[in-house]
């Protein structure tokens, strides 16, 4: 798998009540904070900058085991249907089952041969991956050993690059997106159609095809969000603040955080 195909592959954003809260949210908390500074690392050469919300809208997740359920299912059965109850704070959950995962020393190709096994959807892989995540953090053991994948050269992204990246996906553009321009423009890498795009739209000019409206409204939350951590602050401010905001969930606050700093505004703690 090349580098390019890993920074595509985006962050899920739900995850379901498990046996025991407090100890997996303990872990969680522990192994989230490691995965955060890998993950934002890879936002920017990826145009990771969609972040959770967007792909919150374009995943399906697999069904995760009720509480019921969790003694009685094997390691290789197919996830049981799903409660409609979540944690607090899903995306540091969602965080910490790809941690876990990658510490396993589970790759990409792993993700699809676990997909098969479990009867889950190929095309995302990202789903595969927090779910075997979630249940090695539970103790469990997968029915694959892991097989890393193999190291790919790093390549370097330029500051003008970055900001072509994040330019497109602040407009709401995906990789659909970019494999479409690629052939309009008949460029071989859509990851290069994408530092077209953003250049272009650095410029004032218009792309020949629009964003979805979703795609549009999910991108500038994901902007927010990160402009709540750039200012410095933690997953842990978010949940302080969503209290005090009466929200409902910890990335309602990064959204609501970032939204108030971009407009020049502080927030009533500090990072």
């Amino acid at each position: 798998m090349t580098d390019r195909e890993q920074l595509r592959e985006a962050f899920e954003n739900h995850e379901h009540n498990t046996p025991d809260p407090a100890a997996v949210y303990a872990r969680v908390q522990e192994l989230s904070q490691k995965y955060k500074r890998r993950r934002r690392g890879a936002q920017i050469a990826a145009g990771g900058v969609l972040g959770a919300g967007l792909i919150a809208g374009a995943i399906n997740l697999p069904a995760f085991l009720p509480a019921s359920d969790a003694v009685s299912n094997t390691a290789a059965g197919v996830p049981a249907a799903a409660p409609s109850i979540s944690p607090a704070n899903p995306e540091t959950a969602r965080d910490a089952q790809f941690e876990a995962y990658y510490d396993a020393g589970y790759g990409y190709d792993d993700a699809g041969r676990l997909a098969k096994i479990w009867k889950l959807s190929d095309d995302d892989r990202s789903a595969v991956k927090a779910e075997a995540g979630r249940r090695l953090l539970l103790g469990e053991t997968l029915p694959i050993k892991p097989t890393a994948d193999k190291p790919v050269p790093e390549e370097t992204v330029s500051p003008t690059q970055e900001k072509q990246f994040r330019a497109f996906f602040n407009a709401g553009y995906t990789w659909d997106e970019a494999e479409r321009l690629a052939k309009i423009w008949k460029i071989a890498d859509p990851a290069d159609a994408k530092l077209e795009g953003g250049k272009r739209l650095l410029a004032g000019q218009e792309l020949p095809i629009k964003p979805k409206a979703a795609n549009v409204e999910a991108a500038l939350e994901s902007k927010r969000a990160n402009a709540f951590f750039d200012a410095g602050y933690e997953v842990s401010d978010a949940i302080k603040l969503a209290k005090m905001w009466n929200l409902k969930e910890a990335w309602s606050a990064k959204v609501e955080g970032g939204k108030r700093i971009l407009a020049g505004q502080s927030l009533p703690i500090q990072p």
